[in-house]
C-alpha cells in the first residue's frame, strides 16, 4: 500500500497562519490529484493503461491511502485511481519535503538570494522588515516567506495607504519579512520541474506553460506552453540549476519546480528567469505524471473544455481539475 500526505496546506504550517475551513476543503479536493504519482503495479500494467482510453478502466496500481487536512466528498471524484481516503495526518512520513528542512528550501527570501546574487533581482525588489522599506513608485505586491495561491499578500501602487500599511503590518508580524517585487505586465508565464539528489546533483523536465488569471492567480499547467525565445531557455537552465544547489544547501533533497516569466518594459519584452522556487511536489509534477500514462498536455482547473476529462466535477466552491 502507498501513503500520500496531501498536504497542500505546508505553507500555512510554515507560516504559523490558520486556513480557513473553506480553504482546507478545497485545498483538500485538490489535493487527491497527488494519486497520478502513485507507482503502478507493474511495467507491463503501466504500458498497456498508457494506451488504453481513460473511459476504459482505472488505471492498475497500488492500493493508495491519500491523506487531506479536510474531508473529501468522494462523490465529487471522477479520478482513473481509487484511493482510500483519509483525514488529517499520516502516522509517518520518509519524504524529503516532510523533513523541517523543507521549510528553508521553500522560503521565498532564498529564491530572492539566489536571483540577486546572478544580478537578475526586478529593479527594486527587496526584502523588508519594516513598512517604511517599502519604496517603489508603481505597482507592487508584497509576499509572506511562505504563501500559496494568492493568499497572505498585499498589493499597492506608490505609497501604502491607510489600509495597505494595516494589512502590511499584520503580514510582517507574522514572519517579521515581505518580499517585495514590483507588479509586472506578464506576457508569459512558464515552470520547470526538477528534482536535486542528496549530493546536489539537478535533473530537470522541460520547461512548461504555466496557466493564470489576470491577477497571476494560478490556473494549470500546459506542459506544450512555454513560449520562451532561445535567450530565455538558457536563463531558465541557469536559474534551475542555481535553485536546486540553494535548497541542496538547505538539506533538501526531492522533487522541485521553479516560476518564471516574461514581462513588458518601456515596450520591451524582458525575462524573469526565477520568482519562486518551490521545494515540494507541485502540480506541475502531477501534470508530467498524467501525460505518462494518459497522453495529455494540460490539467486545469478553471472551466474545463470541450473533450476534456473531468477529475474533479465541478461544485458551488468553484472548485474543479481536468486533463485534456
Amino acid at each position: 500500500m502507498v501513503v500520500a500526505h496531501a498536504n497542500l496546506d505546508c505553507e500555512s504550517t510554515w507560516s504559523g497562519l490558520a486556513l480557513p475551513m473553506a480553504v482546507q476543503q478545497r485545498i483538500s479536493l485538490y489535493g487527491t490529484l497527488l494519486g497520478a504519482l502513485a507507482p503502478v503495479d507493474a511495467p507491463d500494467d503501466f504500458e498497456r493503461q498508457r494506451r488504453e482510453d481513460l473511459d476504459g478502466k482505472a488505471r492498475a496500481q497500488l492500493e493508495l491511502e491519500l491523506w487531506t487536512p479536510a474531508p473529501v466528498d468522494p462523490a465529487r471524484l471522477q479520478l482513473p485511481w481509487r484511493p482510500r481516503l483519509r483525514t488529517g495526518t499520516p502516522p509517518r512520513a520518509d519524504l524529503a519535503w516532510a523533513d523541517p528542512a523543507a521549510r528553508a528550501a521553500n522560503d521565498r527570501r532564498l529564491a530572492h538570494h539566489v536571483v540577486a546574487q546572478h544580478g537578475l533581482a526586478l529593479p527594486g525588489s527587496r526584502v523588508i522588515t519594516r513598512v517604511d522599506e517599502l519604496e517603489l513608485a508603481g505597482e507592487w505586491i508584497a509576499k509572506l516567506p511562505w504563501t500559496a495561491a494568492g493568499r497572505d499578500r498585499c498589493r499597492g501602487r506608490g505609497a501604502p495607504t491607510p489600509d495597505q500599511r494595516t494589512r502590511l503590518e499584520r503580514l510582517l508580524a507574522v514572519c517579521g519579512a515581505l518580499v517585495v517585487e514590483p507588479w509586472c505586465e506578464r506576457i508569459v508565464d512558464v515552470g520547470v520541474c526538477a528534482m536535486v539528489d542528496p549530493h546536489g546533483v539537478v535533473t530537470a523536465h522541460p520547461p512548461h506553460g504555466l496557466l493564470t488569471d489576470p491577477r497571476g492567480g494560478f490556473l494549470g499547467i500546459d506542459l506544450a506552453g512555454a513560449r520562451l525565445e532561445p535567450g530565455e531557455h538558457a536563463q531558465l537552465a541557469v536559474m534551475v540549476a542555481a535553485a536546486g544547489a540553494a535548497i541542496s544547501g538547505t538539506g533538501y533533497a526531492g522533487r522541485f519546480a521553479i516560476d518564471a516569466f516574461a514581462y513588458r518594459a518601456g515596450g520591451e519584452r524582458r525575462f524573469h528567469p526565477l520568482c519562486e522556487i518551490n521545494a515540494r511536489t507541485t502540480f506541475g509534477w502531477v501534470a508530467w505524471a498524467c501525460a505518462a500514462w494518459t497522453q495529455t498536455t494540460r490539467l486545469g482547473f478553471g472551466e474545463p473544455p470541450d473533450g476534456a476529462r473531468v477529475l474533479i466535477a465541478p461544485g458551488s466552491d468553484r472548485v474543479t481539475a481536468w486533463i485534456a
